[in-house]
């Protein structure tokens, strides 16, 4: 991920349980849509970051950012794709680990989430994206 973790840990206390932003991205429109999303306008972010992915195919962190929009939407479908995609990029991606974990722990599935977080753990060890989905899993016991 890209560095600017002082924004990154601001957005992480004003989101809710479950929400671990990625850092901003470098690339303009981008970066527009990602701050489109990270304000709650996800249905004017979502066309610029889909656009720019038609730019920037596979890229994780574009990935994410449309997965978490979709997700706050409720589409968890295209939220779930986005991830699978964001993963298959990078399998140990933070913030696609920690979103799709509370994504799996939306739709019941615990089990799933504890193995996000267990992949969390080997290849972050306790990084904020291990440690939120951590207690959004405590959360739901």
């Amino acid at each position: 991920m890209r560095p600017a973790l002082a924004l990154g840990a601001a957005l992480l206390l004003a989101l809710p349980a479950g929400a671990v932003p990625p850092d901003p991205p470098g690339d303009p429109q981008v970066a527009e849509g990602a701050r489109l999303v990270d304000s709650g306008r996800y249905e004017l972010g979502l066309p610029l970051l889909e656009a720019a992915l038609a730019r920037l195919p596979g890229d994780p962190d574009i990935l994410v950012y449309i997965a978490f929009a979709q997700r706050r939407l409720g589409n968890r479908d295209a939220a779930m794709e986005a991830y699978l995609q964001a993963l298959g990029s990078n399998p140990n991606h933070p913030g696609a680990l920690a979103y799709q974990g509370a994504l799996l722990l939306e739709m019941g599935d615990r089990a799933g989430a504890e193995a996000n977080l267990a992949q969390l753990t080997n290849s972050c060890g306790r990084c904020a994206e291990r440690e939120t989905l951590a207690r959004d899993i405590a959360r739901a016991r």
